[in-house]
């Protein structure tokens, strides 16, 4: 190499150098897709002028009376998917895994009684107890899902991995949820810690990424692709969409958690995506189940 040659490239590299010290410890600059002006406090009933799609599965009165756009492809979307939750399909893998679920609670209490109570946050008696996640816990001092409960419970009571995203954990999971089947999801919004992590998830909803430069909110608001085919897919509404996970996705063969979804979305956008239980997805998960707030826990569900 020439010495001009070595010149030139030690000025670029240095010009390269130069720029990354200059956004270094500043936040990057990123593109974001344009706020919808979602409502926390109104939970499930921000989609009333939102998508305007809740009025045909609000709850199974809503679902009976719009049955007859399950059969039609391209109106399929209005329903949000809730035909396919509960007992309303015939029985699919996800119906096995809630007894699979409740089999691996079973042995795992019988090996030490702490793991079911710590579940239950000092009861015993799951019933309900699902339906008010994510929430804030003092005692850990961050955010908790169903999973990150269970991942933490197994650890410290067990001295046993069950790592969120895992098969295990979503048996566990499936279970966990069926417990509160019906019951309307109330993640705490006159918590603080809990209302900061949902702005943080909203601000990551709308943020775009990737190669594709997508945010979620690219397929899940009014005038993006909400509603219109997407490869073999059609974008519905974000509201009550947490109810039904963890969930079992008929194209992947698998029970699915909601963090495996959401890296599975990530995938699709050309993005790297995080690890089951990263902060990011926590934060997303609480602003995703906020959009839930009012609509029943509808697992074992089919997607």
């Amino acid at each position: 190499m020439s010495d001009r040659k070595y010149i030139m490239l030690l000025s670029a590299l240095m010009l390269c150098l130069a720029a990354v010290s200059s956004v270094f410890g500043e936040e990057l600059y990123r593109e974001h897709y344009p706020d919808a002006k979602i409502d926390p406090a109104r939970g499930v009933e921000g989609d009333v002028g939102f998508s305007d799609t809740i009025r045909y599965w609000r709850d199974e009165a809503a679902l009976e009376r719009s049955a007859g756009l399950a059969e039609k492809p391209a109106e399929q979307w209005k329903l949000n998917w809730k035909h396919m939750d509960l007992d309303r399909v015939e029985l699919h893998p996800g119906h096995l895994a809630v007894d699979e679920g409740e089999a691996l609670v079973k042995k795992l209490a019988a090996r030490e009684a702490a793991f079911l109570t710590c579940l239950g946050e000092g009861a015993a008696d799951l019933r309900g107890k699902a339906a008010a996640y994510p929430k804030f816990d003092a005692a850990l001092g961050r955010i908790v899902t169903v999973e990150g409960r269970i991942e933490q419970c197994a650890k410290s009571v067990l001295n046993e991995d069950i790592r969120q995203g895992s098969p295990a954990s979503n048996k566990i999971s499936v279970y966990f949820k069926s417990q509160s089947a019906g019951k309307p999801i109330k993640v705490d919004l006159a918590e603080a810690k809990v209302m900061e992590a949902y702005r943080r998830g909203e601000e990551l909803f709308y943020r775009k990424t990737g190669q594709l430069n997508f945010a979620c909110a690219s397929c899940h608001v009014p005038g993006s692709i909400m509603g219109h085919k997407l490869r073999g897919e059609t974008p519905t509404t974000p509201f009550g969409d947490a109810a039904h996970y963890p969930t079992y996705r008929t194209p992947v063969g698998a029970l699915e958690s909601i963090h495996e979804r959401f890296a599975r979305c990530h995938g699709q956008m050309r993005t790297q995506g995080l690890k089951p239980g990263d902060p990011a997805y926590v934060d997303l998960e609480v602003f995703v189940s906020v959009l839930s707030n009012g609509y029943p826990v509808s697992v074992p569900s089919a997607r």
